[in-house]
């Protein structure tokens, strides 16, 4: 079975884009609820402030995880550490120093903005260590500096990963293509140095097309509206648990 994560916010649209968007911790938790029930096996978590703008607080993400972990007890729990054109890569791992929660993502190209090697190189043994990391890559060049990590023993062979699709094209809509520069490159390296698990995620109104090539490729997807509110038939959805269901159907068909 396809893993399912779900990202129903993200760091930058807000009700404005779409009105079903979370945007307070109390809606978060509801579309986590309602994912669940639809069909999400987890959540990418997103905060934001009072002015619905990314926010990187942890405890704000302390409390809100508490509150999943007690009322969605089976769903898996991912915060984010997204710098969102508002952090500096100091703050983020600052940030996730302080958390105690079971899984984060990290972005390669933003972690490696960080001047000291000596301090990222230790941050990210104790973050490993201490919880499940995602690495979010949104290209091949990404990929390749997450491998020089490795090849310099900063980080471990295995790892987890997310390809990002469409993050950076024209009106920010992927294609299937865009998984193929990933794939070349994880299949150049050696088995052992291949990732643990691997993710995707697309951008745009081609985001179910291109989650569904993913997972018949054996690999598992995130849906939300963090990258796109469209249906398989470009029918917008009404909320994020709609496009879990959507999602989950095509998988079931494909």
């Amino acid at each position: 079975m396809t893993y399912v994560m779900v990202a129903p916010n993200g760091a930058r649209k807000t009700k404005l884009d779409h009105a079903a968007i979370p945007v307070t911790d109390a809606e978060v938790i509801e579309a986590a609820i309602q994912c669940q029930a639809a069909g999400a096996d987890a959540i990418h978590i997103h905060i934001r402030d009072a002015a619905q703008q990314h926010l990187l607080d942890h405890q704000r993400y302390q409390s809100i995880v508490s509150a999943l972990q007690q009322k969605a007890p089976d769903l898996g729990l991912q915060v984010t550490s997204e710098a969102a054109g508002i952090y500096q890569a100091t703050a983020q791992m600052k940030v996730l120093d302080a958390l105690e929660v079971p899984w984060v993502s990290v972005s390669i190209r933003e972690i490696l903005r960080v001047e000291d090697r000596s301090h990222m190189v230790s941050f990210l043994h104790r973050l490993l260590a201490r919880c499940r990391v995602q690495f979010i890559l949104y290209d091949a060049v990404d990929f390749e500096s997450l491998h020089e990590l490795q090849c310099d023993q900063v980080l471990p062979e295995r790892l987890e990963v997310l390809y990002v699709l469409g993050r950076y094209a024209t009106n920010q809509v992927s294609s299937t293509k865009d998984l193929d520069p990933f794939l070349r490159f994880r299949d150049s390296l050696p088995s052992a140095q291949r990732p643990l698990s691997e993710m995707v995620c697309a951008f745009g109104h081609t985001q179910i097309e291109c989650l569904v090539k993913a997972a018949a490729q054996g690999l598992d997807v995130r849906v939300g509206f963090e990258n796109g509110w469209w249906l398989h038939d470009g029918r917008i959805a009404a909320d994020n648990a709609e496009l879990v269901v959507d999602l989950c159907n095509q998988l079931r068909r494909s």
